[in-house]
């Protein structure tokens, strides 16, 4: 179980790792005495980022409707002004953030929105669903026979590179390349076994990638980026698209993927309801996976004027940390917010997938997958189980399993 610790700064990498995910501890002491909290730079903090020039202090929010109310007000609090992260940048680095997807002007964010969402549609996603069931299956055909493999990358990492590749129309050459430098972006604090940035190497893909669906447009998310004449994108937008879309494309779902299996074990009697009638509940036990684990556990804002946030006095230029691993454990809102239950009513007003015009485009097709893997996973091999601790990704951003063997019975 977590284990209490002497540190109280948001920056400090280690933080995730000695608490088995989000310092849940912290944020409820802040909710109930300091739900504005002001968190200072850390000096001992080593700054990861390239081109960062550092990280300076911040104003965590920890109240589920102070995170709600400043993700729907970009007004008040931009996206674009300072990114989107805790670490700062300026000039060219600063440019090239705000190219990021996530990060631009309101009407530029809307404008591709309204670009990319169709393959994100129900509809469209209807049309992908048998080809995500039969990979689903094909990956535990993969280790249903061997009575144990390592969950995280044997299983759970596979589907969503896959999807993300299919809707990129990314060929088959590259589409290890692109999982490998996806997972070393979320590992932003090590990255100990990438010699170069893997950035660099998702841009000369990016790039490549785009000069063929230039001379062969095709009906792929990735054509449609780079055709679409009423964006008239630069480079660097479409590498930042594209950079986005290879992490968060598989980092969520991989993630609570693992943060699932390892939940299961701890709680038997949540998936001892999950065996008894998985259509009737694995809709509701996904949502529930993604409130209590958080797995993306912030983004942030810039206030653009002084302004307030829940009483507290907030000056123009500060950041603000929109803690969403706080927000799904706010008592105001999710009852009993620490028991992990499949069961609870309102388990999809999580803000996992954020809030507001920046949620998460992907967040159907995210669910689909998790669905269809997990399907094979409890009925096929129903007694996986951890096999000692899960190793945890060192990080101030992810809660995330980097490494989880299992076991289980070996499929006849």
């Amino acid at each position: 179980m977590p284990v209490a610790h002497a540190s109280e700064n948001l920056l400090d990498a280690s933080l995730f790792p000695s608490e088995q995910g989000p310092p849940h501890r912290l944020f409820d002491k802040w909710r109930q005495t300091d739900p504005v909290h002001w968190n200072p730079s850390n000096p001992d903090y080593v700054n990861p980022m390239p081109g960062s020039s550092g990280v300076r202090g911040f104003w965590v929010l920890t109240r589920y409707k102070d995170v709600l109310d400043v993700s729907m007000d970009q007004n008040r609090f931009s996206s674009f002004e300072n990114s989107i992260v805790v670490w700062d940048f300026e000039g060219g680095a600063l440019e090239r953030q705000r190219a990021n997807f996530m990060s631009m002007r309101p009407a530029d964010h809307a404008a591709v929105k309204k670009v990319i969402l169709p393959p994100f549609m129900p509809r469209a996603l209807a049309g992908i669903s048998p080809q995500i069931d039969r990979l689903a299956a094909e990956i535990v055909d993969s280790v249903a026979r061997r009575g144990e493999c390592e969950f995280v990358f044997d299983v759970a990492s596979r589907l969503p590179v896959y999807t993300f590749c299919e809707l990129m129309g990314i060929p088959e050459h590259h589409r290890e390349q692109v999982a490998d430098y996806g997972n070393a972006l979320a590992d932003v604090e090590s990255r100990s076994s990438h010699s170069s940035d893997p950035t660099v190497g998702l841009f000369v893909i990016a790039q490549e990638l785009a000069e063929e669906k230039r001379r062969n447009p095709d009906s792929h998310l990735m054509s449609a980026m780079v055709n679409d004449r009423t964006l008239n994108l630069d480079d660097d937008a479409i590498n930042q698209f594209f950079l986005v879309f290879a992490m968060a494309g598989h980092e969520t779902t991989r993630s609570t993927a693992a943060h699932f299996v390892n939940l299961m074990n701890l709680y038997p009697d949540q998936y001892a309801i999950l065996r008894e009638d998985f259509d009737k509940h694995i809709d509701n036990a996904i949502d529930e996976v993604l409130r209590f684990t958080s797995t993306t556990t912030n983004f942030t804002r810039t206030a653009m004027a002084d302004t307030e946030i829940g009483g507290c006095a907030v000056k123009k230029g500060d950041k603000i940390y929109l803690s969403y691993a706080a927000a799904n454990r706010d008592p105001t809102v999710f009852p009993d917010p620490d028991q992990f239950d499949i069961t609870r009513v309102n388990a999809k007003r999580h803000l996992a997938f954020g809030a507001g015009p920046h949620i998460c485009v992907g967040a159907r097709l995210a669910k689909m997958q998790l669905r269809a893997l997990l399907k094979q996973i409890v009925t096929r091999i129903p007694d996986i189980h951890p096999v000692g601790e899960p190793e945890w990704l060192r990080s101030i951003w992810f809660n995330a399993i980097i490494k989880m063997p299992v076991a289980f019975s070996a499929e006849q």
